[in-house]
């Protein structure tokens, strides 16, 4: 029997599912793999904004369910889009090696953040992006986009928009890096949580699926995005809250530094730390309740 690799059908998720099982064939060359396309509720639902009809689970729970059932061994996620709990008997089995993080704006080449007309409108369809981009620059008309990549790059062309965020490892991968005007330095625009990672979710219990994705886990990677997924889990944030996070490991070293926003962008609560990277998970939840201390749940009440 095949190992049944689930994904989403997209255009982006589709390569990520292949480049999986490329990385799984490689390891494995006797592996016997099967990918399967299962639509999620996330890539139904195109005409309101993700923080308009909630967020766990919106590009999961299908997949999941799809795991339960016993239909495939391993779902393949865009990291940033996997609910820190996991659904009882799920587990996120590996991580592999992350694209670089960053966000890029999408418009006339040369332009950049700071040379977008006076107010410009920029389309995305994160409130992270948004508040981090009105922190920036208060002046700019800030709208809504949703859809696949290319859904959104169609948009852009039709709409006279002068400029569009989206995160560049999905431009990247896809092939589309010459539409990129700039990459927005994380100085700037700090990352979602595990943004540009893969996470592959299992059953706990299925002992030879998780022994195979062992092989092709990032270790450096993992511990980034554990911090990361620990501060988010801490904050209980999602999709209608903008709060970001980034890590960097450097030797043993492990520095996060994270964010929590208002949606208009007028307050940003900022910190960072570093820790051993075998104490992630801490150093997650202890940046965490720096911000809360710091005036991050002021911000996270008002949205509540």
């Amino acid at each position: 029997m095949p190992l049944i690799i689930g994904t989403r059908g997209s255009a982006l998720a589709l390569w990520q599912a292949h480049a999986v099982q490329g990385m799984l064939q490689s390891r494995y060359p006797e592996l016997d793999t099967q990918i399967e396309i299962i639509h999620t509720t996330g890539d139904q639902i195109l005409d309101k904004p993700l923080s308009n009809i909630g967020d766990k689970g919106l590009f999961t729970k299908e997949l999941e369910i799809a795991l339960m059932d016993g239909r495939i061994h391993l779902a393949v996620h865009s990291l940033k889009d996997l609910p820190t709990q996991l659904p009882d008997g799920l587990i996120l089995a590996a991580v592999t090696e992350r694209e670089r993080p960053e966000d890029a704006l999408i418009a006339p080449a040369g332009t950049t953040i700071a040379t977008l007309p006076d107010g410009g409108t920029v389309a995305t369809g994160s409130l992270r992006r948004r508040a981090q981009l009105l922190k920036l620059r208060p002046d700019l008309n800030v709208v809504d986009v949703r859809g696949n990549v290319q859904t959104r790059l169609q948009k852009y062309s039709t709409n006279g928009w002068d400029g569009m965020i989206l995160a560049y490892a999905g431009l990247h991968r896809l092939g589309l890096g010459d539409q990129i005007a700039q990459i927005i330095p994380t100085e700037q625009m700090l990352p979602a949580v595990g943004q540009a990672a893969l996470g592959l979710e299992t059953r706990a219990d299925d002992g030879a699926t998780n022994e195979l994705l062992r092989g092709i886990e990032h270790p450096a990677t993992r511990s980034c995005t554990d911090a990361e997924r620990a501060l988010l889990r801490r904050l209980e944030g999602g999709c209608q809250t903008p709060i970001a996070a980034h890590a960097t490991l450097s030797g043993d070293q492990l520095t996060l530094r994270a964010m929590i926003a208002s949606l208009d962008g007028s307050t940003i609560i900022r910190s960072h730390s570093t820790a051993p990277a075998a104490t992630a998970e801490n150093l997650g939840n202890r940046l965490a309740e720096e911000l809360l201390e710091q005036g991050g749940n002021k911000v996270l009440a008002a949205m509540r």
